[in-house]
């Protein structure tokens, strides 16, 4: 039901309600059965702890005062009226007695006063202490795998320490290597995210990932476009990177683009096979989910249509809008005057390189380059750099354009109207 309305809960939260909506029903249904055991005793032996003053209701005696007595016994069923006492006041008091039984502490407020209580309540403790056991048992099996895991994860953190210190690793790098496996630690305790159910069926297994990676197959653009199945098959592949947290700094020689979480990097590595172009580094503490090569192109041969697909899809990026900034009242009419590049941002030398991914020279040669059958990975590596110096070199065309119209304008602004020395002059 919780999967249906799909509401916000961990997996976690509804094991932990699970468990304790078991014990809860384990104990209302032997609340009830006490109860019942108890008004049937009642009825027919004619006494019962119901009767019992303090239980359900005060019974005062008039034949005989005790002053240093809050509790008296039962009385007979002609003196006591046992359906003055609400429903519900029995149930609670039940309800009590059978929580005591399972908690194992039962106070002895409550005693069986004939024999059916008494075989009743005989039961109902054996019954108690097979689920208390049960309830600790299975907390120390949970606290044990937990403890063995942590001993087993601390005794590699002291192996990896003592190896740091004794070969003089410098201490900027030795907290990068602390805040990695503190991040593991509280990411997996210490373990793969799919390590409980590597060993069951590839269907199963392949429901379990594409589940739990569901909102992070929503965050990445590259995602977006895929089927459902092949997009189930391929979140299985998962070991290019693809950002789910963090920042990542791609540089290359002239400058560098960071990327974010949903997006991606080491695309033309995974499509083309080709070395890595870029250096990336990690801004921030950063979870990645790695594609391998030689599991894509397994799943490459279930689905051959998404070979072309992918490589058109992930290497090329559409224009995003983009807000205008301050340009001259000139430029702003002849960029008006173009719908087609009303929102986009013209190229300049600082945003240069951000804005090679868009531009119409490497999206028309990726696409050239997704159309090809075949293609050796050192041709690939050098058509895709003279396709960056070329698109390079477009952008700075347009960009020098840019700048001569700002100098030109500038200079026109630093010069006197000749309206007003006319003017002048004729005074």
């Amino acid at each position: 039901m919780v999967h249906d309305l799909k509401l916000p809960v961990s997996e976690e939260l509804l094991y932990f309600m699970r468990g304790l909506s078991s014990y809860l029903a384990t104990g209302h249904l032997l609340a009830c059965i006490w109860f019942i055991t108890s008004e049937t005793g009642f009825h027919q032996y004619g006494t019962s702890w119901l009767a019992t003053s303090g239980m359900l209701t005060y019974i005062s005696d008039k034949s005989t005062v005790v002053e240093h007595t809050g509790r008296m016994l039962s009385q007979s069923a002609t003196s006591f009226s046992l359906e003055s006492v609400s429903l519900m006041r029995k149930y609670l008091r039940s309800l009590l007695f059978s929580t005591e039984c399972i908690s194992t502490l039962f106070y002895g407020d409550i005693l069986s006063m004939n024999p059916l209580e008494l075989v009743a309540e005989i039961v109902i403790t054996f019954w108690s202490i097979y689920i208390y056991g049960a309830l600790v048992g299975a907390q120390a099996e949970l606290l044990d795998a937990r403890a063995k895991r942590e001993a087993k994860f601390e005794q590699r953190m002291g192996e990896l320490h003592h190896y740091v210190l004794q070969n003089d690793v410098p201490k900027t790098l030795r907290r990068q290597i602390k805040a990695y496996y503190a991040r593991l630690w509280v990411r997996g305790r210490g373990e793969s995210e799919f390590f409980s159910v590597e060993k069951v069926s590839c269907v199963l297994y392949e429901d379990v990932v594409s589940t739990t990676l569901r909102h992070f197959a929503a965050q990445v653009k590259a995602f977006r476009g895929l089927e459902e199945h092949f997009l189930r098959a391929l979140l299985v592949c998962l070991h290019m990177y693809f950002i789910a947290q963090g920042r990542i700094l791609v540089k290359t020689d002239a400058s560098g683009v960071t990327r974010e979480r949903g997006e991606y990097f080491g695309e033309l590595s995974l499509l083309y096979g080709i070395s890595r172009l870029e250096t990336c580094v990690a801004l921030t503490v950063t979870e990645l989910y790695r594609l391998d090569h030689e599991p894509y192109e397994r799943l490459l041969l279930e689905y051959p249509e998404y070979r072309a697909r992918n490589k058109l899809a992930w290497t090329t990026f559409a224009e995003a809008d983009r807000a205008v900034p301050q340009l001259p009242s000139r430029l702003q009419r002849t960029l008006a005057s173009r719908p087609s590049i009303a929102k986009v941002v013209p190229p300049t030398a600082e945003n240069m390189e951000s804005r090679l991914q868009f531009s119409f020279v490497l999206k028309s040669s990726m696409k050239m380059m997704a159309n090809l059958q075949s293609l050796h990975p050192l041709e690939a590596k050098d058509l895709i750099l003279k396709c960056r110096d070329g698109a390079r070199k477009h952008l700075l065309r347009c960009v020098t354009p840019v700048s001569s119209n700002r100098q030109s304008e500038r200079s026109q602004s630093s010069k006197p109207p000749k309206e007003e020395t006319y003017e002048n002059d004729q005074k």
